[in-house]
């Protein structure tokens, strides 16, 4: 006998790492590198010697403020559903 794949009356279980609690705090951790990264941008910008690595700083405020914003519209995504 097989298994109904998706029963209507069960929610479907969710990992930790998915969970509402852990996608929140995985975005304040990702603000607080965004920080982090724009006061490195601004000494890059202060400091002649330093603007050859202004790159990483920059890099590091894109991936950390995309990261963010993927994590809030999942969140979002999954509110209306439910």
């Amino acid at each position: 006998m097989q298994l109904d794949q998706n029963p209507f009356f069960r929610k479907a279980i969710t990992s930790w790492y998915d969970s509402s609690f852990a996608c929140w705090l995985l975005i304040a951790m990702m603000l607080l590198v965004f920080v982090f990264s724009l006061a490195g941008v601004i000494v890059a910008l202060g400091e002649p010697a330093f603007e050859a690595h202004l790159w990483f700083p920059g890099f590091l405020a894109f991936l950390s403020g995309f990261l963010a914003l993927k994590v809030f519209i999942r969140l979002k995504i999954r509110s209306n559903k439910g």
